[in-house]
């Protein structure tokens, strides 16, 4: 696996959620991992319908936060979007 990045080992992992989920407990930290997830639940919380500040307050995130993951989310020809579809 020397020299691979990280979108190809993740593709490697292939449909195992488990092996994932341990890969990446192991390459980030608690806190990554958990920034992570917290990041995932705005995207979602926004693609919901919910209030920046409203997200931004259940979360306990700042409002700066929030922010970038609706400017992602806006990105027609970003990730979050195209995941989102279906």
């Amino acid at each position: 696996m020397k020299d691979k990045k990280i979108v190809d080992v993740i593709i490697s992992i292939g449909n195992n959620p488990k092996l994932l989920d341990k890969f990446l407990f192991d390459i980030l930290t608690p806190k990554e991992y958990e920034e992570i997830n917290k990041r995932w639940e705005i995207v979602n919380m926004l693609h919901s319908g919910v209030n920046q500040h409203d997200i931004s307050k259940k979360l306990g995130v700042g409002i700066a936060t929030v922010t970038r993951g609706s400017t992602a989310l806006k990105n027609t020809k970003g990730g979050f979007a195209e995941i989102l579809k279906s």
